[in-house]
């Protein structure tokens, strides 16, 4: 096997089944490893479940690696190998799997996963990392490739002592995917821990190739981050060639048969006329929730009567004022389709109420708004900040359909159309005027006339749809539990929240498919992060009682407490045990 491959850059893939391996060669790996953590995987398990008494790793790992891997794939398969039988002849081992048509073996499963006093434990037994070198040491001298797992620079060392052909540094398990661990270390971190543990390897053994897997290398842009950092020989991919990307293609492939079999189902007549109607005004979508709306502000929009309209903050108005504006072609010519008096913003009540009713100093020269033929739709934006009197005297001029103008007594006709346009808050479902701080009379004036935009959360069928068209991002450029993340996320601002958050995705997309974690950092607050946030001071003690190797002194060190503290806090997070 290492003839063939001097000098060049190795991929190995770890794996647990005969349709990943046939996967992997035509992808180009250089060799494949046969262990009981990757059949763990093929069958939904994480790669950490290896380590558990469930399986008899050796029965395990021979069943597929003949069956699957040996009779069908034609580039080199290592066996893993483990120290822990009842009775252990290196040789006779050796000369079995060179029989059976192995390439080599490697040391898995490792007493190296195991924490520092265990592995001192099983050393003393005579069943530790020594007996594992012993054991590849003898796969090598019959002529076969042998691979050693290391965590440690005192691992490794033994490994370049034995000359051994191949030493990778494990970093841990794999983060990343549905069932990954947490990143314990950055990619400089481990890049840093590559280029000492490499550089002993080389000085002992140069002819030793020397690998890295695992830990936050998670796509082929964390290991050219590390590469360029540390002198490495290859990469051994388990997770991250064969249970991440399972993940990833076979939820996508689901999602794109689930859109194809939504967007065959017809709409009926009614619901594309409907949706056709909406779509002249700016409506995109064809969810349940904005069909019963269009529904709703269609019958409203043919008649000629006030409106109360409710939204939420980011939900767009203008579609709807528009559509009851009514067509182009219904409007007199030069109307305007809707004039905006704003109370939220730089209008003041006093102002309002002028523009409304006119002033006695411009009546000649300004047409009251409720009066003028060139406007269709008057909104009253935030109409609850009208003063009393005035919301009143709003009642009365569109109850009875007329009104008096300042300096007049003649009855003036209300000839536009009235909306009110009204903010209300996500966790409101209430329609009632009143409530919303509208004058009872007012509210009574509007007769039930009542519009409610429905939130983002209602119609996320409509996610991609509600976009506006210049955005260069579709549906297609996530993965699937990316897609998930965005359907199950609450929009509390809607529209606008979407629209920032594809703007500043769409950058992403030169670099593949868009991950959930990447998602996950763009949107706000908690319901972003929903359940799978992950922070906080039980999770900061368990991060650095890993990375301190469980010693308790150094943790408490590195946390900046006590001993005293520290074991308090762990009592408290119940991490005893």
């Amino acid at each position: 096997m290492n003839a063939g491959l001097k000098g060049k850059f190795l991929i190995g893939a770890a794996i647990g089944s005969g349709s990943t391996g046939l996967a992997a060669e035509r992808g180009g790996a250089d060799f494949l490893l046969a262990i009981n953590a990757g059949r763990l995987r093929s069958m939904g398990a994480p790669s950490i479940a290896c380590m558990l008494p469930i399986f008899d790793a050796r029965t395990l790992t021979d069943g597929f690696a003949r069956t699957e891997l040996l009779t069908q794939c034609n580039i080199p398969v290592l066996i893993g190998l483990n120290v822990w039988e009842e009775d252990l002849d290196f040789a006779a081992t050796a000369a079995a799997i060179k029989e059976q048509g192995f390439a080599g073996a490697v040391n898995f499963p490792s007493c190296m996963h195991y924490s520092r006093p265990m592995q001192q434990i099983l050393s003393r037994a005579g069943r530790g990392i020594e007996r594992e070198v012993e054991q590849l040491r003898a796969v090598q001298d019959r002529g076969l490739t042998a691979m050693f797992y290391c965590a440690t620079r005192t691992q490794a060392r033994l490994a370049a002592d034995a000359r051994l052909d191949l030493v990778c540094l494990n970093l841990g398990w794999n983060v990343g995917g549905s069932v990954g661990h947490q990143a314990r270390a950055s990619l400089e971190e481990v890049a840093a821990m590559a280029r000492e543990i490499g550089r002993l390897i080389k000085r002992i053994s140069p002819k030793t190739r020397f690998l890295l897997e695992g830990g936050p290398i998670e796509t082929a842009e964390d290991l050219a981050r590390v590469v360029r950092l540390a002198d490495i020989d290859g990469y051994v991919g388990g997770s991250t060639f064969e249970r991440m990307p399972l993940e990833i293609s076979v939820a996508d492939q689901i999602d794109r048969f689930r859109q194809a079999s939504s967007k065959g189902a017809a709409l009926d007549e009614k619901e594309n006329r409907l949706t056709a109607w909406g779509r002249g005004f700016g409506f995109n979508g064809h969810s349940p929730a904005l069909l019963n709306y269009l529904e709703r502000l269609r019958s409203l929009a043919e008649l000629d009567r006030p409106v109360l309209l409710l939204a939420e903050k980011g939900s767009p108005t203008i579609p709807s004022l528009t559509a009851l504006a009514g067509k182009p072609t219904s409007r007199k010519p030069g109307q305007a389709p809707v004039v905006t008096i704003d109370l939220a913003g730089e209008e003041f009540p006093g102002r309002a109420r002028n523009l409304l009713f006119g002033h006695r100093d411009t009546i000649d020269r300004r047409l009251p708004g409720l009066s003028d033929p060139g406007i269709s739709v008057l909104a009253i934006r935030a109409a609850e900040r009208l003063p009393v009197a005035t919301q009143r005297r709003l009642a009365r001029a569109l109850t009875d359909g007329t009104f008096r103008a300042p300096g007049s007594w003649r009855p003036v006709p209300v000839t536009t159309r009235v909306v009110l346009v009204c903010a209300v808050a996500g966790s409101s479902d209430t329609l009632d005027p009143s409530v919303l701080g509208l004058d009872s009379q007012l509210a009574e004036a509007l007769g039930g006339a009542v519009l409610k935009v429905p939130p983002l959360r209602e119609r996320v069928e409509d996610l991609f749809d509600c976009v506006e068209t210049g955005l260069a991002i579709t549906r297609q450029d996530f993965t699937a539990s990316a897609l998930r993340r965005l359907e199950t996320h609450a929009w509390p601002g809607n529209e606008a929240e979407l629209t920032a958050l594809l703007t500043d995705l769409s950058a992403e997309t030169a670099r593949g498919p868009i991950a959930e974690d990447t998602v996950l950092s763009r949107l706000d607050g908690a319901a972003a992060a929903g359940p799978t946030a992950r922070g906080g001071e039980k999770e900061r003690i368990v991060d650095a009682l890993w990375r301190n190797g469980f010693n308790r002194s150094r943790t408490a060190e590195a946390l900046g407490m006590s001993r005293k503290t520290l074991y308090n806090k762990i009592k408290k997070f119940g991490l005893t045990g």
